[in-house]
């Protein structure tokens, strides 16, 4: 008999990943959790089970989670811009769960930023605070802490053009490696750690496809594009002063990643997806969307 795993971000990217991975397993039944009934068709045509529920609902909660086996949590800090809430949220989960029975709970966690180098980041810092609640609560748990994502390379740090033609990124890393994967690939890897769920019970999973310097990312965007793509050398005060909405956020998470060594492992990541990408070839595969981009 299948396995009922609920999966909540199923329309995001998270979610969205682990619930394709898991619909290609015939051990697992997905269901897929959204907010709205809008999206439940849509949910249903892809093969999932589809439940309206929220983290601020404690019964919807308790329907999503009755007599399921299995779970994938994601909470969303760049939706409701508070810390405060997103702990609420991931508590309320776990309590939901718990209660259920739920027998394996995995949640998108990451590190305290506040703890490991004295600054707030709280996109970071909430997570870890759920993560201490889940290991204290007793429930069987994994916590897979994800990298920066290749595709906010696409979407949110997308290369500028400049007035000699040519394009640049900013991303206060100086020389430091950073970890990156692509999202879409991670559901494969939560796949395997529910398939080998006594090895990975208690961990906490570092998830990462390439480790490169920023210099070295603009240099394969620039030969996989044909376009000239260079990185620029900004200091982490003066990108946290930058106008944008979350530049001190984004500021303290690139601190964290240059100061305080996040553990993140391409060999056990490509362990549990062995299809996962490097860098060049997910920009390669993505060529089009690069050229679209960089017009």
């Amino acid at each position: 008999m299948s396995k009922i795993i609920v999966v909540f971000g199923a329309t995001g990217a998270q979610g969205g990943a682990v619930m394709k991975a898991l619909l290609a397993d015939p051990n697992y039944k997905v269901r897929a959790v959204t907010r709205t009934e809008a999206k439940v068709k849509d949910l249903e045509s892809q093969g999932a089970e589809a439940v309206v529920a929220s983290f601020d609902d404690p019964e919807s909660l308790k329907k999503a989670f009755a007599g399921a086996y299995g779970a994938f949590v994601v909470t969303n800090f760049w939706e409701i811009f508070s810390m405060e809430k997103e702990i609420e949220q991931g508590k309320a989960a776990v309590d939901a769960a718990k209660a259920a029975g739920v027998k394996h709970f995995i949640f998108s966690g990451l590190e305290n930023v506040k703890d490991t180098i004295g600054k707030d980041c709280y996109h970071f810092d909430g997570k870890a605070k759920v993560e201490e609640y889940l290991k204290a609560s007793g429930m069987p748990f994994t916590s897979v802490r994800y990298s920066f994502y290749y595709e906010n390379l696409l979407y949110f740090f997308p290369p500028q053009k400049q007035s000699d033609g040519t394009f640049t990124i900013t991303i206060p890393m100086g020389s430091t490696p950073m970890d990156a994967v692509s999202v879409a690939d991670m559901g494969v890897a939560v796949r395997s750690i529910l398939n080998d769920r006594d090895a990975y019970l208690g961990k906490f999973i570092g998830l990462s496809g390439d480790r490169l310097k920023i210099a070295e990312y603009a240099d394969v965007i620039s030969r996989v594009t044909g376009k000239t793509v260079k990185s620029v050398d900004i200091s982490i005060d003066d990108y946290s002063k930058l106008t944008f909405p979350g530049a001190a956020e984004l500021g303290a998470m690139f601190d964290f990643y240059v100061r305080g060594n996040p553990d993140r492992s391409v060999e056990l990541t490509r362990k549990l997806n062995p299809k996962t990408r490097t860098f060049e070839q997910w920009t390669t595969e993505n060529k089009d969307a690069f050229l679209k981009l960089l017009n």
